[in-house]
């Protein structure tokens, strides 16, 4: 009884049973094919490292996002749904130290580091703290991603068709 009592009180005090911490790293997201720059065309996920290896080739796959879109917040985001094969990008705010968990299959993350970038919000100007994360849905399922941002925790579910 008292293992059991010990294990249980632990599982409660970590509040991430199930889910584990996702990395960070050095990513770019890229088209796969050059020839092929539309919203539709598919996207992959490449080291840095690649990528500047890529260019010094002269292989030119760097994506750029349509003007005036944004990739969205997670913290602002209530679901995501994907189908296998597909890539998704968030925008993770980091004005507030933040950690990210995932529990569940079938999804393959990859989250940059933080950077600070200046900006204008009216008439101020401002220093936002955000790093970016990709989600690569690899088989179909659900998962869930947990985005802890100092005392503020957030679960967004994703299923994959």
């Amino acid at each position: 009884m008292r293992p059991l009592l010990a294990t249980l009180c632990a599982l409660l005090v970590s509040g991430c049973a199930g889910f584990h911490a996702v990395e960070r790293g050095e990513w770019k997201l890229v088209w796969v094919d050059t020839a092929r720059r539309d919203p539709e065309a598919p996207r992959e996920i490449i080291t840095r490292d690649a990528y500047e290896a890529e260019v010094d080739h002269g292989t030119r796959r760097g994506y750029e996002a349509p003007p005036g879109f944004t990739f969205p917040l997670l913290h602002e985001t209530d679901r995501i749904g994907l189908t296998v094969g597909e890539v998704m990008g968030l925008r993770v705010d980091e004005a507030t130290e933040a950690e990210l968990f995932l529990d569940g299959a079938g999804l393959e993350l990859f989250w940059g580091p933080t950077e600070k970038k200046d900006g204008w919000k009216v008439d101020t100007d401002v220093t936002v703290r955000e790093s970016m994360l990709y989600v690569r849905a690899q088989n179909p399922g659900t998962a869930t991603l947990r985005l802890i941002r100092g005392s503020v925790t957030r679960d967004v579910p994703v299923k994959v068709k």
